[in-house]
């Protein structure tokens, strides 16, 4: 048994406990401010003052050699009666051994004062104790009730917690009488859904990735017949370009037959020179200004393929969007490493259009983000205030104990 099923046990008893004594106080408070009841306290309290100042009494004060069984008010001294401890004996029915009722009320010098020979109906104390049972039954339906409910929540909550975490979809399993058994079965539909999405998804890539390799040979088989006729700094190049598509393709395959989870390959990585690779790469082939800001040394452990994946499509982005300026940031933040991809374009979430149509919100980021969560960190994008888009990847300097945190 879970703990917080057993802290909603401890719950229930207890709201059960508090009702069932608030009940007895509210009776009391209620049945003390009875009409009558003032009435019957006023009685007893005149019949009680009278016996202190005239020598003719109402009542009789019952003795050991006197038990006073015809008289009409009673008196009991404090020898002959105990009173419970922390009861208000305003006004009390109380039963003799032969069921015989008395109205009675405590009075000053601790003594009782009894009206008797009242002829009340035998099932008027058994009244508040029925609704007592009442109550307590009411309680322990809801109970019942809650319980089941909360029994089948608790049960989703570790079936998602305890799958999720090994990165599996949950089964949500309920019994059939479950009054929760059709969002059970809902959640699975969509489990399913999803499970033969994330299969399309692969098979699609698969596809894909077959079909850009195939011309992708027959591209380098070219080349090696045209090698002889370029020049040495276009042929080389073309085959940068050339080695660059096939390693997208086969990253993103990577990605894609693994669901966007696979696990981390991570090595001691000098930052500053991994971006200034990346941006030598992408400055041959645009006219765009790219630049790293001066930047302190910068170790960070990474998987080094993924993060180039990330920082490429982070810079492709920023080119396609720019005005003519992109350049990079690095800094630290505690434990984490900041890099930012800043471009001088119109900003985020802009109408502006582009030569090959591709919107801000493509694949790329996506994978980004994902990058960035599988290292334990996080992506965000704004615009600046002096104008241009950020593109922000933060990252854990120091090593992961989870490599497939997803």
């Amino acid at each position: 048994m879970s703990s917080a099923l057993l802290r909603f046990y401890l719950a229930i008893v207890l709201l059960v406990l508090l009702l069932f004594f608030s009940l007895n106080q509210l009776y009391s408070l209620m049945y003390q401010r009875n009409d009558i009841v003032v009435a019957a306290q006023s009685i007893l309290q005149q019949a009680y003052w009278h016996d202190q100042q005239s020598e003719l009494r109402l009542s009789c004060r019952i003795s050991a050699s006197d038990d006073c069984p015809n008289a009409l008010f009673i008196t009991y001294p404090e020898p002959m009666w105990q009173a419970i401890p922390g009861f208000d004996y305003q006004l009390e029915i109380m039963r003799d051994s032969a069921g015989n009722a008395s109205l009675c009320a405590a009075m000053a010098n601790n003594e009782l004062l009894c009206m008797s020979q009242l002829k009340l109906p035998a099932q008027l104390d058994f009244s508040v104790d029925l609704v007592h049972v009442f109550i307590l039954l009411l309680l322990m339906f809801l109970f019942w009730l809650s319980r089941n409910l909360f029994r089948d929540v608790e049960t989703l909550r570790q079936s998602a917690l305890k799958e999720v975490a090994l990165g599996r979809l949950p089964a949500f399993q309920l019994s059939k009488q479950s009054y929760l058994q059709p969002l059970a079965q809902s959640l699975s539909r969509m489990n399913q859904t999803i499970a033969d999405l994330n299969t399309l998804q692969r098979e699609m890539a698969d596809t894909v990735c077959h079909d850009i390799k195939t011309p992708l040979a027959r591209l380098r088989f070219i080349m090696l017949r045209l090698d002889t006729q370029l020049a040495a700094a276009d042929s080389q190049q073309i085959r940068r370009n050339l080695q660059e598509i096939e390693d997208n393709v086969y990253d993103y395959l990577r990605l894609a037959q693994k669901g966007f989870r696979s696990e981390l390959e991570l090595t001691q990585l000098q930052l500053p020179d991994l971006v200034t690779e990346l941006i030598d790469k992408f400055a041959a082939n645009t006219e765009h200004q790219l630049s790293l800001r001066p930047t302190p040394e910068l170790t960070i452990q990474a998987d080094m393929k993924l993060l180039q994946r990330a920082l490429s499509n982070l810079l492709s982005n920023a080119l396609r969007y720019c005005h003519g300026h992109v350049w990079v940031e690095l800094s630290t933040d505690g434990s984490n490493c900041r890099i930012d991809v800043i471009d001088d374009g119109a900003g985020w979430n802009t109408d502006e259009q582009v030569s090959d149509g591709v919107s801000h919100h493509g694949i790329g980021l996506a994978i980004v983000a994902r990058v960035a969560m599988q290292h334990g960190g996080s992506f965000n994008r704004f615009n600046r205030p002096q104008g241009g888009a950020v593109a922000r990847l933060i990252l854990p300097l120091g090593s992961l104990t989870n490599q497939a945190s997803t």
